[in-house]
């Protein structure tokens, strides 16, 4: 289902696998079995796909909508496996229909999203770091986030995360618009 989604999106944009794959500095091949759901992409690839198709990384795990308005500890859909350097963890049943998305990141120690590799579309960001340390850059400038700090800032232009600590990093994010809404723009 994953995969059908991506492929979805690619074919909505009118791209082909060789322009993903020149733009994202992923293989065609990879990126067609990542569409066939041979193979299951890491979070790091799905940012680097979410940011060239400019959407919100939870498009790519938005479910059917849900009717009870909370969310239990236990039932957080979490996106990502036991090891990955980033995990997020779903504040919301679904973003259908939804003002802003909420979601919980982990950031493994000395987590920095790759070189060169800058998250951005459109709408604003809000996080606030629960535990840990974490760096974030846009437009040349660096902030350190320490516990209890927050940051507030444009998704529109091209940001980047790291964690320079030795322990994870947690932090709370919510954006808006959802995904939703940058589709159908």
């Amino acid at each position: 289902m994953l995969g059908s989604r991506i492929k979805k999106l690619r074919k909505e944009r009118g791209a082909t696998l060789k322009e993903v794959a020149d733009a994202t500095g992923l293989s065609q091949g990879y990126l067609s079995q990542i569409e066939t759901d041979k193979v299951e992409p890491s979070i790091s690839v799905l940012r680097k796909l979410a940011s060239y198709y400019k959407v919100l990384m939870l498009y790519f795990f938005d479910t059917d909508p849900v009717d009870n308005i909370v969310v239990r500890k236990d039932e957080r859909r979490i996106i990502g496996s036991p090891g990955d350097p980033l995990m997020y963890e779903l504040l919301q049943h679904n973003v259908k229909n939804k003002k802003m998305e909420c979601a919980i990141m982990r950031l493994a120690p000395h987590y920095q999203d790759p070189e060169g590799v800058y998250t951005s579309y459109p709408g604003e960001e809000s996080f606030l770091v629960l535990s840990g340390t974490v760096e974030f850059e846009q437009e040349g400038s660096v902030y350190s986030l320490n516990e209890g700090d927050n940051i507030y800032y444009e998704c529109s232009k091209p940001f980047r995360l790291f964690n320079p600590g030795d322990t994870e990093a947690v932090i709370v994010g919510v954006c808006t618009p959802p995904h939703r809404q940058i589709e159908e723009e």
